[in-house]
């Protein structure tokens, strides 16, 4: 027996919206626009949202069915942002559109036509962990030797299938330009591969990738379905177009195909279109015009974010690009300070110039939680993040954790510790379980035998070698043992050289375990690096690792109290400029705006490059909105006690010098601490400066 039950509908709002009124000139023109394909570039803070929901409502008003819109977003939170705001504007509900992520809405699909792909309406989503485990399961069905140090990582597999999907190319070509490191696996990594699709076949499961990929599989083989929705969607609006990677773009034109992209509107920026590394395809937004003919180009320019000081920098930056849409935002904001370029003698220095100017701004009754440092990558942080510490300014790491937290510091930390001191258990496992072959069995076996007759790190080596350790381990470690002794000993002999003995320990094999394990591991080892350079400054590695202990999480728990986020004194934020983008703060600190840092070394070497960088310093330099500082260190630690002057980013060099004011800093005498100060804006001629304003921007004097 079935009833049926008839709830109410909302249809469309009665009060009535006054477009006019609530949206300006240029966001008016994309909402009441006609028929045809349309591309809306959107500059950094210009109401995009905003536009985009009341061109959702304006259709809904003209008579277009629910149904018949599908809205298409990059994250979660943006579809129920939007989702949310059509229902407040027009009391439809949100449940009656077609609107989500494209991989939400490729699942809704996928649903009602898995039986054409042999799956059933039921079949499970794997998320990452999910994909990690079920590739892991294909290494053991394939019985390959994932004990040698090469050989990539379930997590590291995962990546390259993901990026592999995203980009189209093939494996060879794909191993041979980013993981080098891999191309001996070439044949293993294909037969994973295979034996994934299979497995997750016969589990009826697909992953995030699979979503595109199979509902793109359905609409090209099936004419029947490929007609449905392009009748059912009378229009496609697709947000943060600029983000799109080629299989997405593919899905969007075919949907829209039989009517010839007649009601497609893709919205973006391609000056924020900086994720080519997860496959996100440029050509997207900047050939769209070309692929539909009939094409309306709209702008979105007018920023409500920004002052007019720091848009005019933006603007002056951008510019330099060659291959974009152009636009020039326009601040609908009161007039500012201009930006701040901060030359600084080293990174020390830089960082005690984003604390102390942190603190000022707390005192201007600024909320630390409204204030953000950005860098290229995580790695130019190290000085911030220590000083912030030792200032005692709460901070949080967006999208990571803090420095000393990290898996990679704490394996090579530990090694300097059980080298100081080999009855420290903790490091002594985490070292042992580095090792090829060694688990948790072998590992107590070998801490329970060496334990009792070592109490020094020379005993320590010694009794490696006068044990008969080789009894204690299994065979497949046997071999890589010796390897292991070596570097303790060698670590050792440095125990006054805490630089070198980094160097050793990443020297031993243990970057070839980084480049395996970890799918950023180029990251990771500049990380390293960095951690090296750090490490310079002691004498030894007791005074080290004293030092470290004081910064805080490297042991497992904080010290201080004050040194995680509490409810009294929300914390500032440390974040990559990838990690920032979509958000915004009162004041931002660029960092180490250095060539061969930002822009990075290794982007500059790509095609296409130096503009993906440039765009990536235009988000940086949008995140603002009312004080942007512009720092970088003239001389850096090289390594081993070599300091090198460094030359200041071409994107600073390019700016026009009215465009930002040049902070020139002091150091008090006797080290005394400038709470009132700072930087000094009427620069005092008695004073010997780091910084020439009669010198071009790259050529920087020092003063002896």
């Amino acid at each position: 027996m079935m009833r049926r039950f008839v709830l109410p509908g909302r249809g469309t709002s009665t009060l009535e919206i006054d477009y006019e009124t609530d949206l300006n000139e240029q966001q008016l023109a994309v909402v009441t626009c006609g028929s045809g394909p349309k591309i809306v570039i959107a500059g950094a803070g210009s109401g995009k949202t905003r536009t985009l929901t009341y061109r959702v409502a304006h259709l809904l008003e003209r008579g277009v069915p629910p149904a018949g819109i599908l809205l298409v977003t990059f994250t979660n939170k943006a579809a129920r942002e939007m989702l949310g705001r059509v229902e407040q504007l027009t009391g439809l509900s949100r449940h009656r559109l077609w609107g989500g992520t494209f991989h939400s809405v490729c699942a809704r699909m996928l649903r009602r036509h898995a039986g054409l792909l042999g799956y059933t309406d039921s079949f499970s989503i794997l998320d990452e962990r999910d994909q990690r485990d079920l590739l892991k399961l294909c290494i053991t069905d394939l019985d390959v030797p994932v004990k040698q140090r090469r050989f990539p990582s379930a997590k590291v597999l995962a990546g390259i299938f993901s990026l592999q999907a995203n980009t189209r190319q093939p494996l060879e070509e794909l191993l041979s330009e980013r993981y080098i490191q891999f191309i001996e696996w070439l044949e293993t990594v294909r037969k994973i591969s295979d034996r994934y699709a299979s497995r997750k076949q016969a589990a009826n499961a697909m992953d995030y990738d699979d979503l595109l990929q199979r509902w793109l599989e359905v609409l090209k083989d099936n004419k029947q379905i490929r007609d449905r929705y392009r009748e059912q969607f009378d229009h496609i609006l697709v947000d943060e177009y600029q983000d799109t990677n080629i299989v997405q773009a593919e899905i969007v034109e075919i949907m829209t195909g039989a009517k010839k992209g007649v009601n497609l509107m893709v919205v973006g920026d391609d000056s924020q279109s900086i994720y080519a590394f997860r496959g996100a395809n440029y050509d997207n937004i900047l050939q769209f015009p070309k692929r539909n003919k009939t094409t309306e180009v709209f702008r979105l320019e007018t920023n409500y974010r920004s002052t007019p000081q720091i848009l005019h920098l933006t603007n002056a930056s951008i510019e330099h690009n060659k291959e974009q849409h152009k636009k020039v935002l326009r601040a609908e904001r009161a007039d500012g300070m201009l930006p701040a370029l901060i030359p600084c003698s080293c990174p020390e220095q830089e960082a005690e110039f984003v604390a102390e100017r942190i603190l000022q701004l707390r005192d201007e009754g600024v909320a630390l939680s409204d204030i953000a440092v950005l860098y290229r990558a995580h790695s130019h942080r190290l000085s911030v993040e220590t000083t912030l510490l030792r200032y005692d300014i709460p901070y949080e790491v967006r999208g990571g954790l803090r420095f000393f937290q990290q898996a990679h510091i704490k394996d090579l930390v530990a090694y300097l510790r059980l080298v100081e001191n080999p009855r420290d258990e903790v490091a002594f496992r985490r070292v042992l379980l580095l090792q090829p072959g060694i688990g948790n069995v072998t590992a107590n076996r070998i801490w329970n035998a060496v334990t009792p007759q070592t109490s020094e790190g020379d005993a320590l080596v010694g009794t490696f070698e006068n044990m008969d350790i080789a009894g204690l381990l299994p065979s497949k470690a046997r071999a890589c043992w010796p390897e292991f002794v070596k570097t303790i000993r060698e670590i050792h002999a440095f125990r006054e050289d805490p630089e070198t003995a980094i160097s050793i320990v990443l020297d031993s094999g243990y970057r070839e375990y980084i480049l395996a394990k970890f799918d950023n591991s180029e990251s990771r080892i500049e990380d390293l690096q960095q951690l090296a350079i750090f490490a310079g400054q002691y004498d030894s590695l007791n005074k080290l690792l004293e030092e470290l202990l004081l910064l805080g999480e490297l042991y497992g728990q904080e010290v201080g109290s004050n040194r995680q986020t509490n409810d009294d004194e929300p914390p500032i934020v440390l974040s990559t400029v990838h990690q920032a983008k979509g958000l915004e703060w009162h004041s931002v600190f660029i960092i180490c705006l250095l060539e061969g840092f930002f822009p990075s070394q290794r982007s500059l070497d790509e095609p296409g490059g130096e503009e993906e960088e440039r765009r990536i310093f235009y988000v940086a330099t949008t995140r603002s909105r009312e004080e942007l500082y512009l720092s970088y260190p003239i001389i850096r630690a090289g390594g081993y006690g070599a300091s090198v002057v460094q030359q200041p980013s071409r994107f600073l060099q390019e700016l026009p010098e009215t465009l930002y004011e040049t902070w020139h800093l002091e150091e008090e005498p006797n080290g005394a601490t400038n709470r009132n100060g700072g930087a000094s804006q009427d620069f005092d001629p008695n004073i010997d400066p780091i910084w020439d304003d009669n010198e071009p921007l790259g050529e920087p004097w020092l003063t002896d």
